[in-house]
């Protein structure tokens, strides 16, 4: 038994397809070429699983480098099977050195409502979205996770009675 969506995390392991479905659910995303830009961009393999994102690198393609400070917003929901919960935190951007945790942030309304209508138009259990806030103060969802770490998030007790209620009964 998988706790997750199988058929979503199948979908959401191409980035590509990832990154289409964040769009769809009213996310800005970055623009996506697979030539190298003359500009700053980020480098993806097509899926999660091959490698981590590289500035300026090689990758199958290539993502507009939305200018930031170097830190990530990290928004998590769980679905315990009444309620979709959402959580946020910040963390600092693992294309600058190694990922820390910042703090907790208070979840934006819009982000969490398109948050909310991933969860319910894929089915999913539990999913993360790497945002970045550029100058003007737009967020934009970079990555999808469908195998996110909740720690740090305060969603552990939701994550728990999401997984029991996904255990077969009897």
């Amino acid at each position: 038994m998988l706790w997750n969506n199988l058929q979503a995390w199948m979908l959401f392991s191409s980035r590509l397809v990832g990154l289409r479905a964040l769009s769809e659910m009213g996310f800005l995303t970055p623009e996506v070429t697979f030539e190298k830009p003359d500009r700053e961009y980020v480098a993806k393999g097509y899926y999660i699983w091959n490698d981590e994102p590289e500035l300026n690198g090689e990758g199958d393609f290539y993502q507009e480098l939305i200018p930031t400070e170097p830190v990530d917003y990290k928004y998590y929901a769980v679905n315990d099977g009444s309620e979709i919960h959402v959580a946020g935190r910040r963390v600092t951007s693992k294309l600058y050195g190694e990922k820390q945790f910042i703090g907790q942030i208070e979840n934006r309304p819009a982000l969490a409502a398109s948050l909310r209508k991933l969860v319910e138009r894929f089915d999913l259990r539990g999913v993360g979205v790497d945002l970045v806030k550029d100058i003007d103060g737009q967020y934009w969802a970079v990555d999808v996770n469908l195998a996110a770490g909740y720690r740090d998030t305060g969603l552990e007790p939701a994550l728990t009675e999401s997984i029991i209620a996904s255990l077969p009964s009897g």
